[in-house]
């Protein structure tokens, strides 16, 4: 270490410990406190997403795994004011969904679930319905979450490709302008093999990638991010969702644009 560096380290050590430094500070309008983050990750996404969606001029929101109308909240928080289209499949979830919705004009609700082929499908209920899925959740999941994500029952339900109800969605919009948002925990890759034939008009979008395996079979988040740029996409912002007791992260939102 340089004769340099050392003195500074002294002095900034000096400055943390001596009264008479915090004093002069003090006079000087500096206060030394503890370092907090500024924003919460929640809060730094919806700042992230009111840039992306502004700057893109989107003016169709396809809200894929709604759950009981989060996103579209949180939308209408940033400023959006184009269409939201929400999907959700299970119907507990679409009631409250629907209610959440029904005061505003522009964001529509569908009881569906998208992937990669039309099909009836079981989807597991789980004990907080965020966990929701076709897939099972992981022993590690289970743990984590506190058995949040167990599962308590089934429902059967419809899935559709994208690329089949696309033009439902942007009725009446002569130059669709769309941001896709993914939260299907574990299947928003199903999702995209539905809609090779409109991600041309995808301008943004937004998935959950897991760094621990919160489900049996999901795809890895390392296999996702190539398959996001063979798409056309490059990261735009990626924002811790939870961690583990080690401040470990868990799971991304990743919001990615058209390169």
């Amino acid at each position: 270490m340089s004769a340099l560096r050392r003195t500074a380290k002294q002095l900034v050590r000096g400055a943390l410990t001596s009264r008479a430094s915090r004093a002069l500070l003090k006079l000087a309008d500096f206060q030394l406190t503890a370092y907090r983050p500024v924003q919460d990750p929640m809060e730094c996404l919806a700042d992230h997403l009111a840039t992306v969606l502004s700057r893109l001029d989107i003016n169709l929101v396809l809200d894929v795994g709604a759950n009981k109308g989060q996103t579209g909240t949180l939308l209408r928080r940033i400023g959006y004011r184009g269409r939201i289209v929400s999907f959700e499949p299970v119907s507990g979830n679409y009631r409250a969904l629907v209610e959440r919705a029904s005061r505003d004009p522009d964001w529509e609700c569908l009881p569906l679930a998208l992937g990669a082929s039309e099909s009836e499908q079981q989807i597991n209920l789980t004990r907080h319905s965020v966990f929701d899925s076709f897939l099972n959740p992981t022993d590690y999941s289970l743990q984590r979450f506190g058995g949040d994500s167990e599962v308590i029952g089934s429902e059967v339900v419809r899935v559709r490709r994208l690329d089949d109800v696309i033009g439902e969605c942007t009725a009446g919009i002569a130059a669709p302008r769309i941001f896709l948002k993914l939260d299907t925990q574990g299947y928003d890759s199903e999702v995209l093999s539905g809609a090779s034939g409109c991600l041309s008009q995808v301008l943004g979008l937004q998935t959950e990638l897991s760094l621990k395996p919160v489900y049996v079979g999901m795809v890895d988040y390392l296999d996702v991010l190539p398959r996001l740029q063979g798409l056309g996409f490059e990261v735009s912002g990626m924002f811790p969702v939870n961690r583990d007791g080690g401040l470990r992260v868990i799971e991304f939102d990743c919001v990615a644009v058209r390169g």
